[in-house]
Formats: C-alpha cells, structure tokens, sequence
C-alpha cells in the first residue's frame, strides 16, 4: 500500500510540475516559478521515497529525499507564497538569499559521508545518519524560517485580504496546509510508518494542487 500510495503522488507531482511550467512559460509571474520549483522538489524526494521502499534505501536515494523533502523544499513554497502578495522586488532579495541556503546544502549533503543503512528499517530519520552540524542543521535552518514564513503569510493573507480576495487567502491556506502535511504524518501512525509518510504527501500534493487551482480562478 505505501508504495501505491508514493507512486500516485509521485504521478501527480509529474503532472502537477508540467502544467505549473507550461504556465510559468507562459505567464513568467514569479509566484508560478517559485511553486513550479517547489512542486518539482516535492515530487522528486516522492519519486525517492518511492524508490528507497522498492529497491531499498543508500546514500543516493534517501540523500536526494532528504535534501529536496526535509531540506530546500518548505522553504521554496514560502518564496512562491510571498510573491502572491508582497512586492516583487523585495522578494527578489529573499529569493537570493534561499538560492545561497540550497548550494550551502547541497555542499553539505555531499560532505557529510556515506551513511550507514545496515540497520534502517522503515523510511530512515535525518537523526539515524547526519550529523547534527550536517545536513541536519539545514534541515533545521530551512524548516524553521519556510514554516515562519509560511505560517505567517497565511495569518497576513486573512488579516489584509479576507474581504477582499477570498481566493488568495484560500490559496495560501491550503498551501500551508499542504506543505505540513508530510511533516504531520506522525498522527497517521496507525497506519505504519511508511504508509503514514506516503499518505501524507499524497494529501500533501493534492492540497497544493488544491490551492493553486484556486489561485487561478477568474476574478469576477
């Protein structure tokens, strides 16, 4: 079941990816980039988890899961989020600022050694394998400021725009929602663990699928 319920997301992410760019081709607005990014980070730690449970976890599969799901992928959401409703330019800097954080990353990544997976079982945690000065500490880092950040555009988003542009705030909400999914996949426990994380991010995806849809609504 969790390896159908990871290939399902990992399907609709593929989709979900090539119609955001086709769109971003097209329209080249920021906040469509910046999700395009997100999402095709999204389905790629799908598309590796899906490979750890078939073929079994090492440092390829579960190291690019890790950096685009537990790393560099929250934070890019936020980014897209931000140029929904801030001014462009000043996101601008924000954006260069997250292009800095995912080459220090990705540098850290593959500094941090080759991981033992011998006794892994299940879907393996940052903690079992990094070092917390490693890619655990990006992790970390890149989590806490895209949930912040998340978090309080959404509150800012129903704050300014309730009355005035339901959708926005709908978007961002979902949006938020969805980015937390897999990270809340703890209360699907009684699912087992590996079908608990891949459950989430299939509500995940289809939460963001959700609130982008929205976002493209014809203002009437």
């Amino acid at each position: 079941m969790d390896i159908v319920l990871g290939s399902i997301a990992a399907l609709i992410g593929v989709g979900f990816t090539l119609e955001l760019l086709l769109k971003s081709f097209r329209s080249k607005k920021p906040y469509i980039i910046s999700w395009t990014v997100a999402v095709f980070m999204y389905t790629v730690a799908t598309i590796a988890l899906v490979s750890g449970l078939i073929n079994g976890w090492n440092y390829i599969n579960f190291g690019i899961f890790y950096f685009f799901g537990g790393i560099t992928n929250v934070p890019a959401f936020g980014i897209g989020s931000a140029y929904l409703i801030f001014d462009n330019n000043k996101v601008n800097v924000i954006t260069g600022l997250y292009v800095l954080f995912v080459l220090g990353a990705m540098f850290s990544i593959f500094t941090s050694g080759i991981p033992d997976f011998s006794n892994i079982q299940g879907i393996p945690e940052g903690s079992q394998l990094y070092e917390i000065s490693g890619p655990r500490m990006w992790a970390i880092l890149g989590n806490s400021f895209g949930s912040i950040s998340l978090v309080g555009i959404a509150a800012y988003s129903v704050y300014k725009f309730r009355r005035v542009d339901e959708d926005l705030v709908t978007t961002n909400v979902l949006i938020v929602v969805g980015s937390f999914s897999p990270a809340l996949s703890g209360v699907l426990l009684a699912l087992g663990d590996s079908a608990s994380k891949t459950l989430s991010l299939l509500v995940g995806m289809f939460l963001i699928y959700l609130g982008y849809r929205v976002s493209q609504r014809p203002k009437i």
